[in-house]
């Protein structure tokens, strides 16, 4: 299964959006979903991909729209997902990043041999200014999985790390001097970056 839009090519995959230059873009049911579950409108999404796909595909393309605030135990989400995007003349896969902090997300669309750059700049700039950040997918990607628990070892100095068992459950996990810890439910579709206070005991008694 994977999500998919399709612009000035119509191929009856779902719902069908004018943007304001003008473009047709379609985009299945899965996609609308997944943009819906962190907040976002699928019209000021397919704004931002008619624009990458017209003007800038070679490149990371950003920009900013008006999000629902999201429920939770932490509310700043990043949503991580493939996206196929079809048109007359080509079929290009992107990879797409939406973060959603105080109803303001940020969406980034770049192909996927830029996901390291991309993502250590961003788990960078993140873990500096939240206490918590949820990552999500809707499938278990693990170049992502791998790929942040080595780009967090990058970022901080590491002094446990590991597969433990909370509840029950099993997690992989590390955790930095400066008490801050990325968390895997081995299995799940999040992880999840908390500090300080925001760990759960269980790990802080590993490090102190």
């Amino acid at each position: 299964m994977k999500f998919e839009a399709t612009i000035d090519y119509i191929q009856g995959i779902g719902n069908r959006y004018l943007s304001s230059e003008g473009h047709i873009v379609e985009l299945d049911g899965r996609l609308e979903k997944e943009l819906l579950s962190v907040g976002v409108l699928p019209k000021f999404f397919i704004e931002g991909l008619v624009d990458f796909m017209t003007e800038n595909k070679q490149n990371i393309y950003s920009f900013f729209v008006p999000a629902r605030s999201i429920v939770g135990e932490c509310k700043n989400i990043l949503k991580i997902f493939e996206l196929w995007v079809s048109s007359y003349n080509s079929l290009i896969r992107l990879i797409v990043i939406i973060i959603n902090i105080e109803e303001n997300a940020q969406i980034l669309l770049f192909k996927p041999e830029l996901y390291v750059t991309v993502s250590h700049d961003i788990m960078s700039t993140l873990t500096k200014k939240y206490l918590c950040v949820e990552i999500i997918m809707p499938f278990i990607y693990r170049f992502v999985i791998f790929d942040t628990f080595n780009i967090f070892k990058k970022l901080f100095n590491i002094v446990f790390e590991g597969i433990i068992d909370l509840k029950g459950n099993k997690y992989m996990t590390s955790i930095s001097n400066d008490e801050r810890a990325l968390i895997w439910k081995i299995d799940s579709t999040n992880m999840k970056y908390l500090s300080n206070n925001l760990i759960p005991s269980e790990l802080l008694r590993l490090v102190r």
